[in-house]
């Protein structure tokens, strides 16, 4: 494995954050990311104030599937505002879903009540994660509900290649549940911070940038062609 590669996957499973910059020919921005099972209070304050970007909870599309919930484009698409759906970014469709709270939260927004509404969503996918889909399911639907303050983003590996995919591929080289908080790098200059602010930032918390060049091309090499390409198993 690449090195770089290997350090941010040790780093991810250690509970440790890692920033991903994506390309120069789509966001050109760099996000921070951190395994879920991992996030704090804390954490969301530092997403908050140096960061500055939309903290989002990342899983795979197939656990939406499982979840019952779709993208957010889809639920649009049937209620017939289809000239709203413009991708005009980068081409594809965004991987919004559903936005979330946690019924014992505040009101959602605290950097407390996030963390919590993201800690419990990592729990539900866990246990699909582990295969019990029943106990997840309940558990995702009987404490949670929306609208709400934390964006679930469903992954589509293979048919999109943004920080969410991104993120879940190194998940999946990492054989840790898919389930991560992602949230984009901005500046004071009202636009993305560059590598090498970036790389300032990660040095003083002990971590490293991996590019999507390098996740793309390890996932070409050894996970495209995998009959079952899915996080459904340990």
């Amino acid at each position: 494995m690449i090195n770089n590669l290997a350090k941010g996957i040790k780093l991810l499973i250690e509970g440790k954050p890692i920033f991903i910059y994506d390309f120069d020919n789509r966001e050109n921005e760099i996000d921070f990311v951190i395994y879920a099972k991992y996030i704090t209070p804390e954490w969301i304050k530092w997403m908050r104030i140096y960061a500055g970007g939309l903290i989002c909870f990342v899983t795979d599309y197939e656990v939406g599937k499982i979840l019952e919930i779709d993208l957010q484009t889809n639920y649009l698409k049937k209620l017939g505002y289809n000239k709203l759906i413009k991708n005009p970014c980068y081409g594809d469709e965004p991987a919004f879903s559903i936005y979330v709270n946690h019924i014992n939260v505040k009101t959602g927004i605290r950097d407390v009540d996030r963390a919590y509404t993201i800690k419990r969503l990592y729990d539900v996918i866990k246990f699909i994660h582990q295969g019990d889909v029943s106990k997840g399911k309940e558990i995702f639907y009987n404490e949670f509900y929306t609208p709400g303050h934390v964006p679930i983003l469903l992954g589509r590996i293979g048919k999109r290649f943004g920080h969410t995919e991104l993120s879940l591929i190194l998940a999946k080289i990492a054989n840790i549940v898919p389930a991560l908080v992602i949230v984009e790098m901005l500046g004071e200059s009202n636009e993305a911070l560059n590598i090498k602010n970036v790389k300032e930032i990660a040095e003083k918390l002990n971590t490293i940038i991996i590019k999507g060049e390098e996740i793309v091309q390890y996932y070409e090499k050894y996970l495209k062609h995998q009959i079952n390409n899915n996080f459904l198993i340990v």
